[in-house]
């Protein structure tokens, strides 16, 4: 049995307007409590300002709620084909060249040099608080990004570090001369 033989293979037909109108009120939702506190401002008595956060924080669950009802279980079916085949075609392992992997490697290793900086010799770095964070932010990305260039092979060769049980196997043309 494959690991991915409970996906569909056939694309479910596109939810049409309702996924949009759907996508619509959920973003809303997520924006509805700044929009409730940036309008409390313009209202001097108490009152008035506690009513209206009190609404608009009211109100963001109950939109996300509605937004799922309005998406409907052909826009939910679409976004969960769209997310597997996606997923599975990110994750499968699958042949990258040499110069791919070269490249991911220096990727996954880079990021230790500005940590060891940081760590053992932090003047070298600016001691700026948005320095460090823009410096963290870049590694961690590049750290992250680095499994994606790597393939899906290198995730099993990853996970054989923390199998006791797991041999390295070498092709012929893998050894080295």
């Amino acid at each position: 049995m494959k690991k991915y033989d409970h996906i569909q293979t056939e694309e479910p037909p596109r939810p049409g307007i309702r996924f949009y109108i759907g996508l619509g009120v959920f973003g809303l939702s997520m924006i509805i409590l700044p929009i409730g506190i940036f309008l409390q401002q313009f209202f001097s008595d108490p009152f008035w300002r506690a009513f209206i956060l009190a609404v608009f924080w009211a109100s963001a669950p109950v939109m996300k709620v509605s937004s799922i009802a309005i998406l409907g279980k052909p826009s939910y079916l679409w976004i969960k084909y769209k997310f597997w085949h996606l997923f599975v075609k990110v994750t499968k392992p699958h042949e990258v060249s040499r110069t791919r992997y070269t490249i991911g490697l220096i990727m996954f290793c880079l990021p230790v040099i500005p940590n060891y900086i940081m760590s053992y010799a932090p003047l070298l770095i600016a001691d700026a608080y948005p320095t460090r964070l823009i410096i963290n932010i870049c590694i961690d990305a590049i750290f992250v990004g680095s499994w994606f260039v790597l393939g899906g092979d290198f995730w099993d060769k990853l996970r054989a570090l923390f199998v006791y049980t797991a041999k390295v196997k070498f092709d012929d043309a893998g050894k080295a001369e």
